[in-house]
């Protein structure tokens, strides 16, 4: 049976995890701050409240404040920002049926239950991977042809058979650095965007935009 879940920033636009506009608050407030008295005495209670009629400003309508300064629609509201995409699937042998929703997903978390790893595993990989397709499951090479296929910035794989202790001591680190390694060869991608994860593992997912200022982007 497949599980897959597809978790993204913002349903109402397809596929585009795009984040709506927001006020430019570090930019409008000292101006507002600088018209308080002024719209106080044209009858404002609450200066204050001159944020809510800005955040309904629309394109090409603009506030005329006392001093004279005018705040466009474009000048109080920031434009949209990209968001983060999260592909999380679940026990999967075949995963295709998301591909498209998944496409260029920011992380890919793909389990890979079955490994060929000598000296748990005896014959061949394509005698797991079958092993592993029969009973609805994946191997690292499947998760990183996965990743590959939808163009995955990066590839978290969970999910591991019991057989690997999956703690953190140096015995098990160095297996589930052989299954990155596995994974890394058929995703392309580069050796720490492809991770083992292991229970309580916090992986950072920065916006496009903060990577793009860190030179990243």
């Amino acid at each position: 049976m497949l599980y897959n879940t597809l978790l993204h920033t913002d349903t109402h636009k397809k596929y585009a995890h795009i984040h709506p506009p927001h006020k430019n608050t570090e930019y409008v407030r000292p101006i507002v701050e600088r018209n308080k008295e002024g719209l106080l005495q044209q009858g404002l209670s609450d200066p204050n409240k001159i944020f809510r009629l800005l955040k309904t400003l629309k394109a090409g309508e603009a506030v005329n404040l006392p001093d004279g300064t005018l705040l466009r629609a474009e000048d109080v509201m920031e434009g949209p920002k990209q968001g983060r995409k999260v592909v999380i699937c679940g026990d999967t042998s075949d995963a295709s049926g998301i591909a498209e929703l998944a496409r260029d997903c920011d992380v890919l978390v793909h389990e890979a239950t079955n490994a060929f790893l000598l000296p748990f595993d005896k014959g061949t990989y394509m005698d797991v991977e079958r092993f592993a397709r029969a009973h609805g499951h994946s191997t690292p090479q499947m998760a990183g042809h996965f990743a590959q296929r939808v163009g995955a910035k990066r590839l978290v794989m969970t999910h591991f058979s019991p057989r690997y202790k999956g703690d953190l001591s140096p015995e098990s680190l160095a297996i589930m650095k052989r299954l990155e390694d596995m994974a890394r060869k058929t995703s392309k991608l580069k050796a720490d965007q492809v991770l083992a994860a292991h229970d309580l593992m916090l992986v950072p997912v920065p916006s496009p935009h903060k990577m793009a200022e860190v030179g990243l982007g």
